[in-house]
């Protein structure tokens, strides 16, 4: 695996690979266009070097001098448990520090178990509940748990 920025000719592909990782309110490729190229935005994007598919991309903005929000991070489920995601978040995390960030903060929809899991476990923190975060339910819920992680 490798890991590099996004270019504009992945849109259709990380769009795909969207629809595919999350069963409720994947981004389109206008949705994406719009987080990639968010002003102060940063990301990567991981590509499998044997078969050359977009596995994974993780997106982040500043939203204080202090703060950093993981905007979307996403692996394919193919790729999925080969520690792609691992490597997306920690790789976003040392361009946090690098800019200056001391805190990453990402919001998880609060039924997603497997999500919140992983975060836990990459050192992240239940900090608060949002409720209605979301548009659309998942297993009934629309709320969202927001998780922090000093860098």
């Amino acid at each position: 695996m490798i890991l590099r920025k996004f270019q504009f000719s992945d849109l259709e592909e990380i769009a795909s690979l969207e629809s595919r990782a999350f069963d409720v309110g994947p981004y389109d490729v206008r949705e994406l266009q719009a987080i990639f190229e968010m002003e102060g935005s940063f990301n990567y994007v991981a590509v499998d070097t044997e078969s050359g598919r977009i596995s994974g991309y993780v997106v982040a903005c500043g939203i204080s001098d202090s703060v950093c929000d993981v905007e979307s991070i996403a692996v394919d489920p193919d790729f999925q448990g080969k520690g792609v995601g691992r490597d997306l978040l920690f790789a976003i995390e040392r361009e946090m520090a690098a800019r200056g960030f001391a805190v990453s903060v990402l919001e998880v929809r609060e039924k997603n178990d497997k999500a919140i899991s992983f975060y836990s476990k990459n050192g992240y923190s239940l900090t608060e509940s949002v409720v209605n975060y979301y548009r659309e339910h998942l297993k009934g819920s629309r709320n969202a748990l927001r998780m922090t992680k000093r860098l």
